[in-house]
């Protein structure tokens, strides 16, 4: 324990930063390798940070720990959201709204809500989606924090996107643009601090690839140049994010018609996928196998069909 404590049985600021940095330094690892990657370790510190909640400790400190725990709890849930096991993720999820409520931790509420909106829009919920983006939103605007509005803004749209609600989509598009440009944090949680305008550019090229699925195939133009700069903007620090760009990016060649480049782009990013610990990744090639599929004729795209296929049946 810290030694601001007096005797084993208490916890002092120390411990409490101990506990972020933990949680920093897991949240990297998941970025990178892949959610399976940390899972178990977000999981024993999870364990560990709890039974602190049993020592005696300062009324700041206390609910400095409740804010560190809420938010293991919500490095718990997106690692298991990664690895396919939405009905844990969504129960750590609970646990974290729970305990970031109770410190008016509002921030970090906004963020939970973001992850919860991000379980239901991968399982195809897209209308619940909403509802949680929505009510993230809403408590990041009472807070100001501009930046957490930018991101569930932008997630709104997406959503919006899912639903083929192309004016919808991209209204809040605009909006999410806006709050990004007019955000100055002072500090950026580790929470947030994965939304830059490398992420922004790629979650745009995401929105414009699902109207160019659902609404009219010549948003491909508008979905190609962002996930572009996503693809070269992202570094080996964010791994996963690079492989969801460069999925997309394939899925908008094939649907522009342009094989060729559709299959080396799905390579690449089926190549990252693949050392990744991340279910949710190759998941989210369901539609570039769809896509390709429409040019099977092509030798390339027949290797990329083959190797999906082989992956996902593992």
């Amino acid at each position: 324990m810290d030694a601001e404590g007096v005797g084993a049985g208490r916890v002092g600021l120390s411990d409490v930063r101990r506990v972020d940095e933990t949680i920093r330094r897991l949240r990297a690892v998941d970025h990178r390798f892949g959610g399976g990657s940390c899972r178990e370790a977000v999981l024993a510190e999870l364990s560990n940070a709890r039974r602190m909640f049993a020592a005696t400790a300062p009324d700041a400190v206390q609910t400095r720990l409740c804010k560190a725990v809420a938010d293991l709890h919500n490095l718990a849930g997106w690692t298991c959201f990664d690895t396919g096991q939405a009905k844990a993720a969504l129960a750590h999820f609970t646990q974290a709204l729970e305990l970031a409520t109770s410190v008016g931790a509002r921030d970090l509420t906004a963020n939970i809500h973001y992850r919860i909106g991000r379980v239901r829009l991968h399982h195809n919920d897209s209308a619940q989606a909403l509802t949680d983006f929505q009510r993230g939103e809403r408590v990041a605007r009472d807070s100001h924090a501009t930046l957490a509005t930018s991101l569930l803004l932008a997630n709104q749209a997406w959503a919006h996107a899912t639903l083929g609600q192309a004016d919808g989509a991209l209204c809040l598009l605009g909006q999410a643009a806006d709050a990004f440009e007019q955000a100055t944090p002072a500090v950026v949680p580790s929470w947030l601090a994965f939304y830059d305008r490398i992420d922004l550019s790629g979650l745009t090229g995401v929105i414009y690839t699902e109207l160019a699925q659902r609404v009219d195939t010549s948003y491909t133009s508008f979905a190609i140049p962002p996930l572009t700069a996503a693809v070269a903007g992202y570094g080996e620090a964010r791994t996963r994010s690079r492989a969801l760009s460069l999925t997309a990016l394939a899925i908008n060649h094939f649907i522009d018609g342009d094989a060729d480049r559709g299959a080396k782009t799905g390579t690449q990013a089926l190549d990252i996928a693949a050392r990744l610990k991340s279910p949710r990744t190759l998941e989210r090639m369901r539609p570039l196998r769809n896509e390709a599929h429409r040019h099977h004729h092509n030798r390339d795209v027949r290797d990329l069909i083959d190797r999906m296929d082989s992956l996902t049946s593992r």
